[in-house]
């Protein structure tokens, strides 16, 4: 088909990546208060992608780790390369030794985003099932825009 008209683009996302071991994931206070901080930074809260409140969509937003993924914690990770992709982050509460101190801080200064379940985990629209390119396009596509054959782009943003 060429690519002058609208295509299907059909791919198999295959990931081969080596995570480091790490400490079973359970939801630490920092999680659970930075979350909430995040939540209140918001009037109301709204997914990053599709605009949608908790209200609207029938079920709580969650938290994305947006930098440093949770598995990867206790990895290798170059704190020196986030801290200055995260500027804005209170690195004075920051602690080496325990790296959730960065990782689970979800607030409006860590590296929290909220998203509904369906562009957080959700197949073929969710950031942790699609190549980040084309997930992200789902919030810089016009309203009305077909994204895939199960999703037309709405937009619920104030």
């Amino acid at each position: 088909m060429p690519v002058e008209q609208i295509h299907e683009l059909k791919d198999t996302l295959t990931e081969d990546v080596l995570t480091p071991g790490h400490a079973a994931r359970i939801t630490t206070p920092l999680f659970r208060h930075s979350k909430l901080e995040l939540m209140a930074s918001q009037h109301p809260p709204r997914c990053w992608i599709c605009g949608k409140t908790e209200a609207e969509l029938g079920q709580p937003l969650e938290a994305h780790h947006n930098g440093v993924e949770r598995s990867f914690a206790e990895g290798e990770i170059d704190w020196e390369r986030v801290k200055a992709d995260f500027p804005h982050h209170d690195w004075s509460t920051f602690d080496p030794a325990n790296p959730y101190t960065f990782v689970d801080d979800m607030s409006p200064s860590g590296q929290g985003l909220l998203l509904c379940k369906e562009h957080h985990t959700g197949r073929d629209s969710g950031i942790h099932n699609m190549a980040y390119p084309l997930w992200i396009l789902q919030r810089y596509l016009k309203d009305g825009a077909r994204f895939s054959p199960n999703e037309v782009i709405h937009h619920d943003m104030v």
